[in-house]
């Protein structure tokens, strides 16, 4: 077969070699040495058949994609529960049209149950990402058609969002069949005539529900079971609607989630299941954007991905690399205090980057937690560092930062005042106040990386993005002792100039240079667009 695009040791006779062909087909094996010089006939095993009619029909040009498609079909098939599927939607490819195949049977055709997206859902390497509003996806598998057993079905989800709302997948009505993964403090999963609750603190992993029998049916989540029941009844009518996913189609109870994965077919067994979760998560793993305990190559990006629960694999990727990036230019033992806002949760976004035992942030008030950051009420919303600036930083070289992502609407700051100002926030212009009786200003909207500096007693600079926008030569007075406080001023205990802002990013340090400076902007703004949050 005539192949391009490889590579081998060029041994006489034996080249070992890798070979992409007509129709995005790969190979490995052994070329022979009568046609080394074209990299053709490569002899050995290839992609199975069920995989590369996926990969050709999605048009999936990406090695690494092309290799977790092929290595899933494989791990399914060997599991022996290939046959149990009528649908498998990878997500992989990155767009509607990748998107949309069911990986089991690649046609572009309703029968083949290909899904059709509604709405304003978004597509990305990572999943389809729904919008709470109106975006769905109609996987065109009607159960009253097209399930054979009643008493033997399965639906699965695979969630790398973290919220509370919406009904993930399903369809009726009653009988119905549904997942709510986190719809609200108690949830409903159906199928057929009966259903059972369970309260869920995220909706975050793959979910399955199962069942095999009559009197059997589980909610299985990351290949354990949740809930089970043997008690109700299968219903003698098949649910007639369509299974949606992003909402069930019987209302209009919209998610606001990622999607990674989802399957429709038989009904699974408790192995069953657990092979079938072993084989999605390490799809997802190749494919980088698993949610599950994560481990990273960096000691100190890894301490705090556990202490914090990180359980994304593309939020611990960004983590790692910006500790690797701030160790390259030297700037990691600069770092007293870094808090990264990765995680979405409170408890995530309390923990500092450098050293997770200590300078925990305690938040008060009315602070909200978002995959975006930390939000502010402006009224009485704060984050004690429990961080004193005398305590750990030098007079004559500091440094501070914050990522702000939102429009002020008040006037706001954040540091510690009494007996002197360690701030910087905006009023009318983003000010700095470098522990010292007066500040240097900037007029700037305050959206984007602000840095503030002192390098010497008298030489301090403010930067926004990376680049100088203010300097002065403002004599330094002693580091104020109380603890410095995000989303406000602690004034000795009480708030002062609440802010209403979203941070991103935030930190406490010594002095920057303006190589430092700039090198700081590049690796946190890199960290953001890994996260898909910069400004």
């Amino acid at each position: 077969m005539a192949n391009s695009n490889g590579w081998g040791d060029g041994s006489a006779n034996n080249a070992i070699g890798w070979g992409q062909g007509a129709n995005n087909a790969i190979g490995w094996g052994d070329i022979h040495a009568d046609s080394w010089a074209g990299l053709t006939d490569i002899v050995g095993v290839t992609t199975d058949p069920d995989a590369q009619a996926f990969i050709t029909a999605a048009s999936i040009t990406d090695p690494t994609q092309q290799a977790a498609i092929n290595q899933l079909v494989v791990d399914l098939k060997g599991y022996s529960i290939w046959s149990k599927f009528s649908a498998l939607y990878p997500f992989v490819g990155g767009t509607a049209s990748t998107h949309k195949f069911n990986l089991k049977n690649p046609l572009d055709t309703n029968a083949a149950f290909r899904l059709l997206f509604n709405g304003g859902g978004t597509h990305s390497v990572n999943g389809y990402q729904t919008n709470g509003l109106n975006a769905f996806a109609d996987t065109n598998y009607n159960p009253f058609n097209n399930l054979s057993d009643i008493n033997s079905n399965h639906i699965s989800i695979y969630s790398r969002t973290n919220n509370q709302g919406g009904i993930d997948m399903g369809g009726g009505p009653i009988p119905l069949v549904d997942l709510e993964l986190n719809y609200a403090a108690t949830s409903f999963n159906w199928n057929m005539a009966a259903n059972f609750s369970h309260t869920n603190s995220n909706s975050l992993g793959f979910y399955i529900n199962t069942r095999t029998a009559s009197n059997s049916f589980k909610l299985i989540k990351n290949g354990s079971t949740v809930l089970g029941s043997s008690t109700g009844a299968a219903g003698t009518t098949k649910p007639n609607a369509n299974y949606h996913i992003g909402k069930r189609n019987l209302d209009t109870l919209w998610t606001n989630r990622q999607y990674a994965f989802a399957s429709i077919g038989d009904g699974l067994t408790d192995a069953e299941a657990l092979n079938f979760y072993t084989a999605v998560q390490a799809f997802q793993t190749t494919l980088g954007r698993s949610i599950g305990t994560q481990t990273v190559s960096d000691a100190d990006a890894q301490a705090f991905v556990t202490n914090a629960g990180i359980v994304d694999q593309v939020e611990a990727n960004a983590v790692n690399n910006l500790v690797i990036g701030l160790k390259a230019d030297s700037l990691w033992t600069k770092m007293k205090a870094v808090y990264p806002f990765v995680g979405g949760t409170a408890t995530s976004h309390s923990y500092n980057l450098v050293n997770t035992a200590q300078h925990q942030i305690t938040w008060n008030g009315g602070v909200t937690h978002a995959s975006t950051g930390v939000t502010f009420n402006g009224t009485n919303g704060y984050g004690n560092t429990n961080l004193s600036p005398s305590s750990i930083l030098t007079k004559d070289s500091n440094s501070i930062s914050f990522y702000n992502r939102k429009t002020i609407g008040q006037i706001g700051y954040n540091g510690v005042g009494t007996p002197n100002w360690f701030i910087f926030g905006k009023w009318l212009n983003i000010e700095y106040f470098p522990n010292a009786s007066s500040n240097i200003q900037y007029a700037s909207n305050f959206i984007g990386f602000t840095t503030g500096t002192r390098r010497t007693s008298t030489d301090v600079e403010l930067y926004f993005n990376g680049a100088s926008v203010a300097t002065g030569s403002i004599s330094s007075l002693n580091l104020p002792s109380n603890n410095f406080w995000l989303g406000g001023v602690n004034n000795g205990g009480s708030l002062l100039y609440p802010t209403d802002e979203q941070l991103a990013f935030a930190h406490l340090g010594d002095g920057l240079t303006d190589t430092e400076a700039l090198n700081f902007y590049t690796a946190v703004q890199a960290f953001q667009t890994t996260l898909g949050r910069q400004v």
